[in-house]
């Protein structure tokens, strides 16, 4: 889990220390199921004694293995999200407004990890797609048509047009409707 050692950053308001690392993360909650990651979490921060808090900003760098919502098969997707909080010492307590946007702390180290997985959460896409091109899967028999090509008989037909042939294969050809009869 990541952890960040403030103990020498904390005593001089306006310190700076650059932190690059890489670290396991637990197994992220999405859509009632866990996305894993393909490996370590790269770290890249830069961590700012503000006086009364320490800011901590950089990037994370993530391989998560996801499922593609097309073809329905695993891939690595690849992210960088922004990393940007703002830690307070709870024994100094932040006070006011600042507390409610703030992440309290207690000790020399920071824990990292809750707003680590909120962040990549926050930015992930709508729908995990594996490549743009992905063809998906056959709606009759369920064939990935990337990797192989069905041979259901498919009759192409724009979604908003279907109603329209179910009025037209429901006429006879003297213009009346079969139901009438």
């Amino acid at each position: 889990m990541p952890f960040l050692n403030v103990e020498h950053l904390k005593k001089e308001k306006g310190k700076r220390e650059w932190v690059d690392f890489a670290s396991d993360l637990p197994p992220l909650p999405a859509d009632g199921d866990y996305i894993k990651l393909a490996k370590p979490a790269k770290f890249n921060l830069v961590l700012t004694n503000i006086g009364d808090a320490i800011a901590v900003e950089g990037q994370l760098d993530v391989d998560l293995v996801v499922v593609c919502s097309r073809c329905l098969d695993s891939f690595v997707l690849t992210m960088s999200p922004v990393f940007m909080d703002t830690y307070y010492d709870r024994a100094k307590n932040a006070g006011g407004s600042r507390e409610e946007d703030w992440i309290p702390y207690s000790g020399d180290s920071i824990d990292i990890t809750p707003e680590a997985i909120n962040t990549i959460l926050v930015n992930l896409p709508l729908r995990f797609i594996c490549d743009d091109g992905c063809r998906g899967l056959c709606s009759l028999c369920g064939t990935n048509l990337n990797k192989s090509k069905c041979n259901c008989e498919k009759e192409e037909i724009d979604p908003r047009m279907a109603k329209l042939k179910e009025l037209v294969t429901a006429q006879e050809p003297g213009g009346r409707s079969q139901e009438s009869e």
